[in-house]
């Protein structure tokens, strides 16, 4: 394998997790082939940089599973543990927010509960208990003198989760938990990866990164007659059964699945910026990733952090309640509330306006018939009043589309991914329009917003909707298309009322315009790369907040304020994050 540029070290070790086997259309090739290659690292070196908040969901949750499973502490003694917690959970890492605290707590009551009625269950159909495993299950293959086709000497695969084992070793269970309701399936690629380490692989002391596995292949003394995988639902406490089968099926699940998923992973080529980009090994040698130095003027944060990744969801979220922007963004936590239902009119919209503009040949929205209420109701889950409502929004569309009168051989894209690297900042940029097109050598980047009410006069388009703003910076900066005066920027703002909706236009080659750009997205920038404890803003988004539940301030100001006014217009949709398709 050719070493890409920015990254040096050795590439005969190839060390894989069944993540790693998932497909991912989003995932960059040269990523995830260096990320398959512990050995290489950063050229020039990347220094450690410690995040100011726990930034993994389940992290605390393994933490407190240990003390009970390998400790012997109690489950009261645990919670007591998480409750009286502040800063870093038992003393070390990172300190963990007091809400993803509350969550864990929540989280590993029920783990508990769902595993001792699993247990009992499974002594009552006639199977051995399983006990907690401490070392990890590792499948690793001797090392080679000579390189094999792909340059790899040795591989080694690895498994994350809860591991069990019954006393003989006859059954081993895995126990994969998920942070909203467990998930009954699982790509046929990451249950291959999984069962096959699970069957043939053998308990492993951790390594520190960087340093060699041992030469000689894992040897399991007795391969197992069963394995169980399980999903845990954190939110819920629901649990699904994945896998039960033997070491021939795992090893033909192994084969026909996971092994090809692999073999693309660890050879994949090409280069697509994107979320990769924000651990990328290589990105100092990238050259499709567009460098945007000054984009807002922004200052690096003291202390230094290690890179993230900003989009305009960000911003607003942050603005919005920086406790729900770590929670909720970084974290994923969720309650499983619904969205209200504004927020779904506007996805569902939005998911009909991609089909229809992804089609080939092209075909305007004008010419189009308008959508009856039955056919929007079997395409969504919008009740009578949102289906009638989404009705009247796309016949208002059907005079916007940019479609309309467009040329065949236009590029249209749709939810078209745009990266950029702020190098000063280290901060990885992305936005993801609702279309990107040209019209007679002008790109055109547009924005659809669904809305309850006009737009208010008064209020700058850019303030109001900070991806206008992106979007007018990145054009300046040179991302998208050759020359920002020969661009536009576009809000497509469809509204309830007839007539009512607009199409504004900002020009990207006015320094104006540029200047307030600017100055939108560094006040809501700065904030939030500065910010080291993500406390809460109550309001009343904290109905909406899927944080909520964990969240002292939110629920408090939730019982205080019991009948909110709550917009139908532009509330912050969980779609308007680039980061989730």
């Amino acid at each position: 394998m050719q070493v890409p540029a920015g990254v040096a070290g050795q590439d005969w070790l190839i060390k894989a997790s069944p993540r790693m086997a998932r497909p991912d259309g989003a995932a960059c090739p040269t990523h995830r082939r260096i990320a398959m290659r512990p050995l290489l690292v950063a050229e020039p070196a990347v220094p450690l940089r410690r995040s100011p908040r726990e930034e993994f969901g389940f992290g605390p949750l393994f933490s407190a599973l240990d003390l009970m499973e390998h400790q012997q502490w109690p489950l009261a003694r645990v919670r007591e543990e998480l409750r009286t917690t502040r800063g870093p959970f038992r003393g070390w890492g990172a300190p963990v927010h007091p809400a993803h605290l509350a969550w864990t707590a929540a989280a590993v009551e029920r783990y508990a509960a769902a595993r001792a009625a699993e247990q009992a269950a499974a002594v009552e159909a006639g199977l051995p208990p399983t006990k907690p495993v401490k070392q990890p299950w590792t499948w690793r293959t001797r090392r080679t003198d000579a390189p094999d086709a792909r340059g790899v000497r040795q591989y080694e695969h690895t498994l994350w989760g809860r591991m069990y084992a019954s006393e003989d070793g006859a059954v081993r269970d895995l126990w994969l938990p998920s942070l909203g309701r467990a998930k009954a399936v699982r790509p046929d690629a990451e249950l291959g990866a999984v069962a096959k380490v699970m069957a043939y692989g053998a308990p492993t002391p951790r390594r520190k990164a960087g340093s060699l596995p041992p030469p000689a292949a894992t040897d399991s003394v007795r391969l197992p007659e069963l394995i169980r995988v399980f999903d845990f639902g954190c939110a819920d406490g629901s649990v699904e059964p994945l896998l039960s089968e033997g070491p021939d099926q795992a090893q033909q699940r192994f084969t026909a699945d996971a092994v090809p998923a692999f073999l693309e992973a660890a050879t994949g080529t090409g280069t697509h910026p994107w979320e990769n980009c924000v651990d990328c090994k290589a990105i100092a040698g990238c050259t499709e990733l567009k460098r945007t130095p000054r984009l807002w003027n922004g200052q690096p944060s003291v202390p230094v952090r290690k890179r993230r990744s900003l989009s305009a969801w960000d911003l607003r979220l942050h603005a919005e309640c920086p406790a729900q922007y770590h929670l909720v963004r970084h974290l994923h936590l969720s309650d499983l509330s619904t969205e209200n239902q504004g927020a779904q009119r506007g996805r569902a919209i939005d998911s009909w306006l991609d089909a229809q503009h992804g089609e080939r040949p092209l075909r305007a929205c004008r010419d189009r018939a308008i959508p009856d209420l039955a056919a929007i109701r079997a395409r969504t889950r919008l009740d009578d009043a949102a289906a009638h409502e989404a009705m009247g929004m796309l016949a208002e569309h059907r005079l916007l589309c940019p479609l309309n009168g467009l040329d065949t051989d236009e590029k249209v894209l749709v939810q078209h991914r745009v990266t950029a690297y702020v190098p000063e900042l280290d901060v990885v940029v992305l936005a993801k329009p609702d279309l990107v097109y040209t019209h007679r050598g002008r790109w055109i980047w547009r924005e659809t917003k669904t809305s309850a009410r006009p737009l208010w006069e008064r209020e700058s388009l850019m303030r109001a909707y900070p991806q206008l703003a992106l979007g007018v910076l990145l054009f300046d900066s040179g991302v998208l298309g050759d020359d920002p005066r020969r661009s536009w920027v576009e809000l497509e703002h469809l509204c309830k009322g007839h007539g009512q909706s607009r199409l504004e236009r900002i020009d990207p080659g006015r320094a104006k315009n540029v200047d307030e750009a600017r100055a939108v997205i560094a006040e809501l920038a700065q904030p939030l790369l500065d910010d080291t404890t993500y406390e809460p803003r109550t309001g009343r988004h904290c109905h909406g907040c899927q944080a909520r539940t964990w969240c002292r301030p939110g629920t408090a100001y939730v019982t205080d304020h019991p009948h909110p006014e709550i917009p139908d217009a532009d509330t912050l949709s969980r779609g308007d994050d680039p980061a989730h398709d």
